[in-house]
């Protein structure tokens, strides 16, 4: 059996995170990206590693880059894409609040 290392620790650790902010279990990630939950279990304690097909799809399932999986960096850029795509998919009345709220956040910003 493969022993854990620091750096596929790190990684199953941040794709644990990443799932679960995704609200997915084990079992429903796993049928996403098209693997056992048994491979998910053992890429989260770090035991194994993953291919770069498997890596592309556990960022595009998760909706995380390949930089925050790999080595914990979530470039700007992208955390700003993920919140647009999540602001379209928001309700007329969640976008109104959210509207308001970056009003007001604009507001403060502006401040000296």
């Amino acid at each position: 059996m493969n022993e854990p290392n620091e750096n596929t620790t790190a990684m199953g650790l941040r794709i644990q995170q990443a799932r679960k902010a995704a609200n997915f279990t084990q079992m429903q990630f796993a049928e996403k990206i098209g693997v056992s939950t048994q491979y998910i279990s053992d890429l989260e304690r770090g035991v194994v590693g993953c291919s770069t097909t498997t890596l592309v799809k556990i960022c595009d399932t998760l909706a995380v880059s390949a930089d925050y999986i790999l080595r914990g960096q979530e470039p700007i850029s992208y955390s700003l894409l993920n919140m647009y795509k999540k602001f379209l998919n928001l309700s007329p009345q969640a976008k109104e609040l959210a509207e308001e709220s970056f009003k007001l956040l604009d507001k403060a910003l502006s401040l000296k």
